[in-house]
Formats: C-alpha cells, sequence, structure tokens
C-alpha cells in the first residue's frame, strides 16, 4: 500500500513537473557563465531580490573578471565595497570567500562523497544554509536535490492545503521523487519563474490536489 501511494505522488509531481516545463520551457540554470560568478549570485542573492545581487556582481565582474584568485585576494573592504549592493555585505563577503576557497581547495574530495555526507560537509561552512546548501548540491555538484524555498513552500501550500517547514516538504518531495539532476535543476528554476508570475495562469490551485 506504501509502494502504490508513493507511486501515485511522484506521478502527480512529475505531472507538475511537466505542466510549468510546456508552459515556461527550458530554464538551463543557474544563470551563469563561470563557476565563480554562479557561486558569487548564490552567495549575493541570499536575504535580497536578484536585481540587487546583479549589481554587486556586475561590481564583481568589472573588478576582477570572477576570476577567483582575484577574488580571494581582495582584502575585505575592497570586497565589501563591490557587493554593497546586495546588503549584508560584512557576512557576505566572508561567505563568499569561504565558498570560494571550499570550490578551489576541496572540490575533487567533496564531489567523491555521497550526497548526504556532501550535504552535511557543505553546511559546516560558514555562511551556507539548508537552501544554499541544496542549491549547491543542484548546481555545482550535479547532484539531485529539492530546494523547498519560499516559492515552492507558497506553492505547495496553494496544491495540498498543508505549510511545511523547509525541511518537511524537502523530505516529502524527495521521498515521492526519483529526479534526474537535470531536471531536479528545471523543478526548482521552474517553481521559482512560476511562483514570480503575478497570477496563477495554469490555475495549479484547482488543477494539482496533492496529499503529501
Amino acid at each position: 500500500m506504501i509502494s502504490e501511494k508513493r507511486y501515485i505522488l511522484s506521478k502527480t509531481i512529475r505531472q507538475l513537473y511537466n505542466a510549468l516545463a510546456n508552459y515556461l520551457g527550458p530554464q538551463n540554470w543557474w544563470p551563469a557563465d563561470s563557476v565563480a560568478e554562479m557561486l558569487a549570485g548564490m552567495i549575493l542573492v541570499q536575504n535580497t531580490n536578484w536585481s540587487s545581487a546583479a549589481r554587486s556582481l556586475e561590481n564583481l565582474a568589472q573588478a576582477t573578471d570572477f576570476n577567483i584568485d582575484t577574488i580571494r585576494e581582495l582584502t575585505n573592504d575592497q570586497l565589501e565595497g563591490l557587493i554593497k549592493p546586495s546588503g549584508f555585505y560584512h557576512a557576505k563577503a566572508k561567505y563568499l570567500k569561504n565558498i570560494l576557497t571550499m570550490y578551489q581547495e576541496h572540490f575533487t574530495e567533496l564531489n567523491q562523497l555521497t550526497t548526504p555526507d556532501l550535504r552535511q560537509k557543505i553546511l559546516a561552512i560558514s555562511g551556507i544554509g539548508a537552501e544554499t546548501a541544496d542549491v549547491l548540491l543542484l548546481y555545482l555538484f550535479d547532484r539531485s536535490a529539492f530546494v523547498a524555498d519560499a516559492y515552492a513552500r507558497k506553492l505547495f501550500k496553494k496544491i495540498t492545503g498543508q505549510t511545511f517547514t523547509y525541511t518537511s516538504l524537502k523530505n516529502k518531495v524527495e521521498q515521492q521523487t526519483n529526479f534526474s539532476s537535470h531536471e531536479a535543476q528545471e523543478f526548482h528554476a521552474l517553481i521559482d519563474e512560476y511562483g514570480k508570475l503575478k497570477n496563477d495562469p495554469l490555475h495549479l490551485e484547482k488543477e494539482f490536489k496533492l496529499n503529501l
């Protein structure tokens, strides 16, 4: 009975994925031309909107061309000045250097870990919370993970009538689905892009009732 229930839920979430994909088209996230730009974007977008993060990214591009060594060699004051538009620049300067160090010095060894162990290692990095850890799993390490961010929690509340914490929604969706890493990357992007729309053009609240 448990197996049958999971199959039905997985199929329904797959239908949700397909509906979003058919409506919005391929997303091809993460939007960046280099690993350094991608990692910087993940840090700078924390607790702000993408337009603010984008201004900081433009400053970094002009000053460093997203060269990791160049960014790491900046003084704290220099880096903070460049990323000031994204807010919380004292903390984010530290976090950005932490994540770039992780990538440059430890990526190969970390990538050999199982996904659960890798996630714990990422969470141990100062400045990395659950959401950023899962985004890193998806787009840096190419692992399948569900990002239960604010857009996802709002969407799943709409189609289930339930309120979820980050962890509870992440666990439920991952238990009921078997997305490839590419599909998981697209699912996260599709949910976020759909969540930015001002209305619900697909009428998901009526069409996708789930009982997770």
